[in-house]
């Protein structure tokens, strides 16, 4: 509500002010929470699913959320659940006959259990259902969907997650007016978020080329891989590194590098840098690969690193690549249980770290 048009006038009483304010302040307490978390502000996953939770026919899904990741603040309700549709893909939705349930779990994204109701913690609250559910069409110009890209499922029982515990949402599809069989329903999927950047150009060596240095996007429990190309052959090489710093504007190196070309820049952050070494192949490129542990507190971490090759016909034998900057994801802290033909099915398969991603509406 605008602040400009709430002004009390000598008519309001003060039990009229009292309920303006709640209605404000109930107002202002809605919110959608995205998982993964770091999709929000990235339109488009990397890829898309086509068989979750709504179009696998006549079946029985369960998707485990980490709390960590979830981002509904402790002691709100969960009201409507929320997939983006794939971008650009049109597909017609269909009528089920539906059943959600939520619960508690002490499983995590790697330990889910085959068995549905071995992954339960007490006993889970039907939120929906089992009733009708209409699916909206994805991207139909002949039929837009009023909610856009989203496909909203209101629940009827509003639902407040444990905040101590992981959280499971379950769909049983027990009919629906294709027949009861699956079709396509393309959802947006995500992956590890890993952003890249790349600094100005580095300087030219005596071969007439410039060394380039590029990381490949990296996830938590994965190895950081950093590649220079076009550097010179069979040269030995130093890739300074820096952790949690970003790249820097450009500064000349000759005060540290008497000699060096001014056309050789740094790019990296001077204090608390780490280094690596190296020989370049006969073709002037190698690779510096560095194993990122298992830990979440590596999520987000930013290396920002810079190469320096010898080149002895080069002024002051060296030249350098440009500057490289990643940022360290992690997979979707997110598994699926699926099985098919049934919406009672005891167990199924388990697809652990498989970022679907849910919207999650809260009072």
């Amino acid at each position: 509500l605008d602040a400009e048009f709430i002004r009390p006038t000598p008519s309001m009483n003060r039990r009229s002010l009292l309920l303006l304010a709640l209605l404000c302040s109930g107002a202002t307490a809605q919110g959608v929470a995205t998982f993964p978390s770091d999709h929000a502000a990235i339109p488009d996953g990397s890829s898309s699913i086509a068989w979750f939770p709504y179009s696998s026919g006549v079946s029985r899904t369960m998707a485990l959320y980490e709390r960590w990741d979830l981002l509904v603040p402790a002691g709100r309700a969960i009201t409507r659940i929320g997939f983006r549709a794939d971008a650009a893909q049109i597909a017609l939705g269909k009528r089920l006959q539906l059943q959600v349930r939520m619960g508690s779990t002490t499983l995590t994204a790697q330990t889910m259990d085959s068995n549905y109701d071995n992954n339960w913690f007490g006993a889970p609250t039907t939120v929906f259902g089992p009733a009708l559910f209409v699916m909206p069409d994805l991207n139909n110009p002949q039929n837009p969907n009023p909610d856009g890209s989203v496909i909203w499922l209101t629940l009827s029982t509003p639902f407040v997650p444990d905040a101590t515990r992981n959280l499971l949402v379950e769909w049983r599809i027990l009919a629906n007016n294709n027949g009861g069989a699956a079709f396509s329903y393309p959802l947006d999927l995500a992956t590890f978020d890993s952003p890249v950047v790349s600094g100005p150009s580095g300087c030219q060596h005596s071969g007439n080329q410039i060394p380039a240095l590029a990381s490949r996007p990296t996830a938590v429990g994965a190895y950081w891989h950093n590649d220079l190309t076009q550097a010179p052959s069979s040269q030995p090489v130093v890739l300074f590194l820096n952790l949690g710093t970003p790249l820097v504007p450009s500064y000349p190196l000759s005060p540290f590098l008497p000699g060096i070309s001014p056309s050789c820049v740094g790019q990296i952050a001077l204090q608390n840098l780490l280094s690596m070494e190296g020989v370049t192949t006969p073709w002037g490129s190698t690779t510096f690969s560095v194993p990122i542990p298992s830990d979440r507190v590596f999520n987000d971490l930013i290396l920002s690193s810079q190469a320096f090759c010898l080149d002895f016909f080069s002024p002051g034998n060296l030249v350098v690549s440009n500057g490289d900057q990643v940022q360290i994801g992690i997979d979707p802290a997110m598994s699926l249980l699926w099985s098919t033909g049934s919406s009672t099915a005891s167990s199924g398969s388990v697809y652990a770290n498989l970022g679907v991603v849910t919207l999650f509406a809260h009072n």
